[in-house]
């Protein structure tokens, strides 16, 4: 029996939520936060998932604070691990709040793959361990060698007509800044190697870290390319359609009108520091190709 096609998943980029000490600033982050995952909660998305720094250290407190308030709006979280994730605390003490209700391949390394429907999601895990002094990413052998095997499977199975893999870091030379050292994959090439496997083209990855929306692909072995804006540098989200025919993405901006809630968003911005505020919102939200892209289903084995 052919599975059922239709489904929608959100993503949002870097969140970076944290948790404040200054007068008013977690009641402004609350707003802000709350009202996001409220319009996104009405957006009626089956899954919602977060790109990695998805807060600001890694540590108990904004993971236990950050879930209350999406659950709040009936919001389950699927949290990939980002370098901020990670910094303070070993991945194992932090695993059961990443992957929602997927396990990990193994404790120290947060990484998991289910089908959805006609769906594949691959989550990898790209980040270091306790390393704030290096924020770029990494891809172990024994992790690339579970994503080929996840690749074949693919290409073997009738039933899935959809790749979706996602990571924190970009691939070297995909969007915007991936070019840049410590603003990518250190081992991307290995990385790509494994892609290049794929033999139901095409193939979707999403990734976060570079703060920018930005759209690439296809390359020449039918990749695209998707990388979600930091909420609070790009005012936006990543809302991802899929049916019998593909997938269609398109960036979805957040509703700002409320005077409370810009209010909200605009001190909780300021208070990051340089990480939101050094670039203009014009350069951090993308250009006119950056906001949608549609991608045909894969063609089934024949």
């Amino acid at each position: 029996m052919e599975r059922i096609m239709s489904m929608r998943f959100i993503v949002l980029g870097d969140m970076h939520y944290n948790v404040p000490t200054g007068p008013g600033l977690k009641t402004s982050r609350d707003i802000f936060f709350g009202g996001l995952f409220e319009q996104i909660a009405a957006r009626t998305p089956d899954l919602v998932f977060a790109i990695g720094d998805t807060t600001d250290t890694g540590i108990i407190a904004e993971l236990n604070s950050q879930t209350a308030l999406a659950q709040r709006f009936g919001i389950n979280l699927v949290r990939l691990m980002g370098n901020h994730d990670s910094d303070t605390l070993e991945k194992s003490e932090i695993a059961p709040f990443f992957l929602g209700d997927h396990q990990p391949v193994n404790e120290d390394a947060v990484y998991a793959c289910f089908d959805s429907d006609a769906t594949r999601f691959i989550m990898l895990d790209t980040t270091r361990s306790r390393s704030p002094d290096n924020w770029s990413g990494v891809v172990p052998d024994s992790e690339l060698a579970w994503l080929a095997d996840r690749i074949e499977e693919y290409n073997r199975t009738t039933s899935l007509r959809h790749l979706v893999v996602m990571g924190h870091h970009p691939l070297t030379n995909t969007t915007d800044r991936s070019d840049i050292e410590w603003l990518n994959i250190d081992n991307s090439e290995e990385v790509r190697a494994i892609f290049n496997k794929l033999t139901r083209t095409p193939g979707l990855y999403i990734n976060g870290h570079n703060h920018t929306n930005s759209l690439a692909g296809p390359d020449a072995y039918g990749w695209h390319y998707a990388q979600m804006g930091a909420p609070l540098a790009c005012r936006s989200y990543g809302m991802f359609d899929i049916d019998e025919n593909g997938i269609r993405f398109e960036t979805v901006d957040i509703d700002l009108g409320d005077p409370e809630f810009n209010k909200a968003y605009v001190t909780t911005r300021i208070s990051m520091g340089d990480v939101f505020n050094y670039y203009p919102f014009e350069v951090m939200y993308g250009g006119s190709n950056d906001h949608r892209m549609e991608i045909p289903a894969s063609k089934p084995v024949s």
